[in-house]
Formats: C-alpha cells, structure tokens, sequence
C-alpha cells in the first residue's frame, strides 16, 4: 500500500494510475566505464526480487562521459519499450534488495532518494529546495519524515512512471549555464523543475534514503556512520584545527 506524505505539504500524494496487474520496470543505469561491484551485487538481488514479486523487468545501460546525454538517451529506449516504470540507478549506489519495490509502493509518479555528495570531509546532501543561486541544502536525518515533497532530487536512486515522460516536453535533461548568476544548472535540476512546472510532485522517501550510500572511498550514508567508524579507528585522519594564541 501506498505510504503518505508528511512534512512540508498537507495534501495527498499525487497517485499513478492504479495497477491492476504487476507493473513492469525498467532499469536505466548511465555510466562511465566503470560499475561498482556492489552496486552490481545490489542490482542483481534488486531484479531477482522484482521478479519474485510478479513485476516484469528490463535493463540498459548506456555508457557517456555526458551525463544528460547519457540520461536521453535512456529515456528513449525506455519510451520505445512497453514497460511503465523508469529505475534510475547510478552505478556508484548502494541500497537494500527491496528498494525498487518499496518505490512502487509509494504509489506516485516520481520518488526518489536523498543521498550525500562523495565530497570529504563534506559530504553534503544532493536533495535541494529553492532555485539556482539561492538553493538550500535539504538534509535527511533518523527524524525526517518517511515521505516529504523537494525542489530537487537526484537521479541516483529514483522511480519515475511513464506519465511524467509523456508530460513533460523533451529534451528532459540538459546542463543549463545561467549567465546571470553564473552558476551551472545540473541536469538533475533541470528535470525536477521541468516536473514541478508541469504539474509533478517531487517526492524524497527518507525511510529509504537512510539505508543506501553513495560509493566512494567509503560508503557515504545519510549519517555517515562509515567515516565516524573509520576516524575512531584511525583509518581516516582529520586535519586538528591550528591552535590560536590570545593577542
């Protein structure tokens, strides 16, 4: 059953259409020349488990040093297949075998996760609210609730229904320069506004997003329990702030 929204929105999530048979879905990975092994073992066990639920499944994959073009391009095999549902998954992830049914679950066109940036020591969170030039960082934490509507969501772990493609007008991904303040539009954000201008919620599942990470040189999770354990155990070493004497 579908989980409702809590937070910063008192209406019900926008609903997909109703199922009346398992839904199928498509997993669309962009990438470099390199797929992380354990995102290879978690798409394994996430599609096998799809399949045990009933749910048809298809993949590609699609390999750019462009990441919006890499995105189009995935869009178009999925738009020619006959599957209802986009899986994104970029292939630095990790996540539970269960993430892409407990998507479904959530019962909207668009839901994706919030995770943090492989940036050390600042690893900031990827999930935004405002518009470039003035964009707050939005943060997932063990209080967050399970579902709560953004601005923005990245593409790395994320559930869009075949609607959202028919609504909104191509391209549906572009890097986006704005001169004026200098700053890049990410393609990321270029599609959620393109989402929320057409009428689609953008919605961040917290409850998932506290149980994968981003791969880097550790495993980047909402809490970043990795890097607290590796600097208790010496493996990684924090700079100790310079001491400052009384003028």
């Amino acid at each position: 059953m579908p989980t409702h929204a809590s937070g910063n929105s008192a209406q019900q999530p926008q609903q997909a259409q109703p199922q009346q048979r398992p839904p199928s879905v498509m997993l669309l990975v962009p990438s470099g020349d390199l797929m992380h092994s354990q995102c290879t073992y978690a798409l394994a066990m996430a599609m096998s488990n799809l399949v045990a639920h009933g749910v048809s499944v298809a993949a590609t994959f699609e390999t750019s040093s462009v990441i919006a073009i890499a995105r189009r391009n995935l869009v178009d095999h999925f738009m020619r297949s006959n599957c209802e549902f986009a899986w994104w998954v970029d292939s630095d992830m990790m996540f539970p075998i269960d993430a892409p049914i407990r998507l479904l679950n959530r019962g909207v066109p668009l839901v994706g996760c919030n995770y943090r940036k492989r940036y050390f020591p600042n690893p900031h969170f990827t999930a935004m609210n405002g518009k470039p030039g003035n964009v707050t960082e939005y943060k997932t934490t063990d209080q967050s609730p399970e579902m709560e509507r953004v601005d923005c969501i990245p593409h790395g772990m994320m559930m869009v229904h075949r609607s959202v493609y028919q609504r909104i007008p191509a391209p549906h991904y572009l890097f986006e320069y704005d001169a004026k303040l200098n700053v890049e539009v990410g393609e990321d954000y270029y599609f959620c506004q393109k989402a929320r201008q057409n009428g689609i919620d953008v919605w961040c599942d917290n409850a998932l997003s506290r149980q994968i990470a981003h791969i880097g040189i550790m495993n980047y999770d909402h809490n970043l329990s990795q890097c607290v354990k590796g600097v208790q155990d010496g493996i990684i070493q924090v700079p100790s702030k310079p001491a400052t004497t009384a003028s």
